[in-house]
């Protein structure tokens, strides 16, 4: 008899452990799940042995890599804007075994001594790289300017954009081009923003005052949007991670140099309030500055 009641006493403990760890486990509504994974890298190759080091980082992207993109500068300030540069950089973005988007950089185009010359070049190399990979990420660009993009995966939208910084080489021509840019935003917008949870735009140019005319407006349509923004860019090669617009859906995130770390690690969730999270992959990097909403 002892040993029923001891036996039964046992049985009903272990059901009531099972129940609380049951309630106290996050239920599926409750946890957020990752949408997108996806590598960002910037400012890389500027010298030889980062010539090196970038053809490795490309091969050794890791296996939960969906898609990687490059924010712009291929090459060093100060070095010549060669052809044999954009093909040497393409070479070795090829080597990924998933789709790279990229998106210029004032180093390879408009700080060039001929930036006309520049662009040929760029627009030779570059245009619709993700192309060179089979792929079924439904990507769309404008006619007009081919280098833009966007596409949606698991209702996470991304918007690729030629928004520089450097030298204003060109002001009726920055002019029409953040015009542009701002045009491709909100037709994006227009067409899936009432789909998506979030939204990340891919750019080169850490903001400054000679682009105000695209992100005075932009500001405006993140407040109306109203979910989560990524503005992800280089130029700047060291890691900002902040929220400097006046719309604070809009988290800014800038990219290590390629040459100090490795390509960012991306995953965008679908937790509402912070769906961002990123991995610098680097041993020395305290993670909660990567965390912090």
């Amino acid at each position: 008899m002892m040993t029923k009641y001891f036996l039964f006493g046992m049985l009903m403990a272990l059901n009531i452990a099972l129940s609380a760890a049951a309630q106290n486990k996050p239920s599926a509504s409750q946890a957020s799940h990752i949408r997108v994974r996806f590598y960002a890298m910037g400012d890389v190759p500027y010298a030889p042995e980062e010539d090196v080091l970038l053809t490795q980082q490309v091969a050794e992207l890791p296996q939960d890599a969906e898609f990687a993109v490059h924010v712009g500068d291929i090459k060093g300030g100060a070095s010549a804007c060669d052809e044999a540069v954009y093909i040497k950089v393409a070479g070795m973005l090829r080597m990924a075994t998933v789709p790279v988007f990229i998106i210029p950089g004032d180093n390879e185009w408009n700080d060039c001594a001929n930036p006309a010359e520049a662009w040929t070049f760029w627009e030779q190399h570059f245009t619709r790289f993700d192309q060179r990979w089979h792929h079924r990420l439904p990507v769309f660009r404008p006619l007009e300017r081919e280098e833009n993009f966007s596409f949606v995966k698991n209702e996470v939208l991304f918007v690729g954009l030629n928004i520089v910084g450097g030298l204003v080489h060109d002001p009726a021509e920055w002019k029409v081009r953040h015009a542009d840019d701002l045009k491709w935003i909100r037709r994006n917008l227009n067409l899936f923003g009432t789909d998506v949870n979030s939204m990340v735009v891919f750019g080169h140019a850490q903001p400054a005052e000679k682009h105000d005319d695209f992100f005075g407006p932009f500001n405006k349509d993140a407040n109306d949007f109203r979910k989560p923004i990524l503005y992800l860019h280089g130029d700047g090669h060291r890691w900002i991670h902040d929220r400097p617009f006046a719309a604070q859906n809009i988290l800014r995130v800038q990219v290590d140099q390629g040459g100090i770390a490795p390509p960012l690690q991306v995953t965008v969730t679908d937790d509402h309030a912070n769906p961002f999270q990123f991995d610098r992959r680097k041993p020395d990097v305290d993670p909660t500055e990567e965390s912090q909403p």
